[in-house]
């Protein structure tokens, strides 16, 4: 037995595609894992890594960023297939990181999206996001806690 094994790497599949759950609360993780590509303003490719979370969730990390959660309604479809595979092995699911039409009308200008990309991306079903969205910080402080000088 080798310590340093890589876990063995299974795609799993997932038929239709959805929009990830709490895009509007995760942004700085996409956009921190888009780098460079965020500023070409395009639909980017992803493998995403499925990761089981606490009551039931599943996370999806993409480039050692958590980016998404799998909504609730698609979450049994998807552990069903988790379930049969080895506990050490890497779930990986296709998906895509795409940004929004209008980002200035929206908390997320990112959104990820599982599964294979179809011609026409669906509207962001209502509810899909809960988490709130966190304050803008600078070096810790928040940026409503700072005042202009004078």
């Amino acid at each position: 037995m080798s310590l340093f094994r890589r876990r063995p790497r299974v795609h799993v599949p997932f038929d239709e595609g959805c929009h990830a759950a709490e895009a509007p609360a995760l942004q700085r993780g996409i956009v921190q894992a888009l780098g460079h590509d965020a500023r070409a303003g395009r639909l980017v490719p992803a493998e995403l890594e499925v990761v089981r979370g606490r009551e039931g969730r599943l996370a999806l990390v993409w480039r050692q960023a958590f980016v998404g959660f799998v909504p609730a309604d698609r979450v049994d479809e998807l552990r069903g297939r988790l379930d049969a595979l080895d506990r050490r092995a890497v779930a990986l699911v296709p998906g895509a990181v795409l940004p929004m039409p209008d980002p200035a009308a929206t908390d997320a200008p990112w959104r990820v999206w599982i599964g294979p990309v179809p011609d026409a991306i669906p509207p962001v079903p209502e509810g899909l996001d809960t988490l709130a969205v966190p304050e803008r910080t600078i070096l810790g402080v928040p940026v409503s806690k700072l005042r202009a000088p004078g």
